[in-house]
């Protein structure tokens, strides 16, 4: 099978260069054009990927006619921008999670999709972590039973300590193009297993108390509670933690037992995730399980995405755009409810512009 033309929009986003690295190590596809107006993110991709056309503005790209998929990587708001754009040009689109800065800009990018016909998709770089897979499925095969509580805590010191550069530290820190601080940043992450195990929430409730670092205008800390009927989800965000633990990447609470994947965290930008595994406790005892390897076309964003493109059908499941635009309902639900102090229902109507 012929590799797809690939053109890439953005390179201010550091997960970039991990994906792009993937796309050239995969069978898929093979990058042709990139664009950024930094000159600097230009040369470095030169360096890296000496035969791909550069471009200052995303226009040339967007213009280009060789072009199979695109692959996005600017700031939140910009990112789902170039999606509509790009969708508009029926070229299927993939872009980093959380999907956009705000609502509008998600369900802009799902109407754009379903409007074009074209696969989008959503890249959460968890979904390609096999013990946090493993444990998805065996807690949808009900392995611990019905779910009463779903756990996820994400952060790290913030973007700066972290080590993230200086381009993405520009947007993250900055609420109108990334659409937040840390809530937007990590309680995606657990949003997106409460809505592929519990399904949609009824309603949100969250708290982000005032930035603890001086300087810093959108919040460094969260905590979002999601309420279902017979269930809840406890998300939490910091770009205050010192170091990695507790290093569970989910915690399912369920009426017969505890699902727990352990997930050894990064703790540099750009390093991979160690190895996890998955401990199931129940009445019994406790035992731990190593996952399976995830399929060929399963390893990472590029692969998965350039797979379902080359194959004419829809990306489904972790990945899905649908799924994308029902965790960045929670996110704007989250915000509204710590912003007036009050549980917020959903679904979410969209204020006006």
């Amino acid at each position: 099978m012929a590799r797809l033309n690939v053109g890439v929009l953005g390179l201010s986003h550091d997960h970039v260069w991990g994906n792009l690295a993937a796309l050239a190590a995969g069978h898929h596809g093979r990058l042709v054009a990139a664009a950024d107006p930094d000159a600097g993110l230009r040369d470095r991709l030169r360096a890296l990927h000496g035969a791909v056309a550069t471009h200052d503005t995303f226009d040339a790209v967007l213009e280009r006619r060789d072009l199979d998929a695109v692959l996005v990587f600017s700031d939140n708001r910009t990112s789902a921008e170039l999606g509509v754009r790009a969708l508009g040009h029926r070229l299927p689109v993939m872009l980093e999670k959380p999907m956009a800065a705000d609502l509008a800009g998600a369900r802009a990018l799902l109407a754009a999709a379903r409007t074009a016909g074209v696969p989008l998709m959503v890249n959460w770089p968890t979904a390609w972590r096999p013990a946090l897979r493993h444990g998805l499925t065996l807690a949808l095969e009900g392995a611990v039973g019905a779910p009463v509580q779903l756990s996820h805590r994400g952060g790290h010191a913030g973007p700066r300590e972290f080590g993230c550069s200086p381009q993405f530290c520009d947007w993250l820190y900055d609420p109108r193009r990334n659409g937040g601080g840390a809530l937007v940043d990590y309680c995606g992450y657990g949003a997106v297993l409460c809505r592929l195990v519990l399904g949609r929430p009824q309603a949100v409730t969250a708290v982000t108390p005032a930035p603890r670092k001086a300087g810093l205008v959108a919040e460094d800390n969260a905590v979002v509670v999601l309420s279902y009927p017979g269930a809840l989800g406890l998300l939490e965000a910091s770009w205050t933690q010192i170091g990695g633990e507790p290093a569970f990447a989910m915690i399912v609470y369920g009426e017969r037992g505890t699902l727990l994947v352990h997930q050894p965290r990064p703790t540099r930008e750009g390093e991979r995730a160690g190895a996890g595994r998955v401990q199931v406790v129940s009445p019994e005892g406790s035992r731990f399980l190593d996952p399976p390897p995830l399929g060929p076309d399963e390893c990472d964003g590029p692969t998965h995405f350039l797979a379902c493109v080359s194959a004419g059908r829809d990306v489904t499941g972790f990945c899905a755009a649908d799924v994308g635009c029902d965790v960045q309902e929670v996110i704007a639900a989250g915000q509204r409810s710590s912003a007036t102090g009050r549980r917020v229902e959903l679904p979410l109507q969209q204020r006006p512009a």
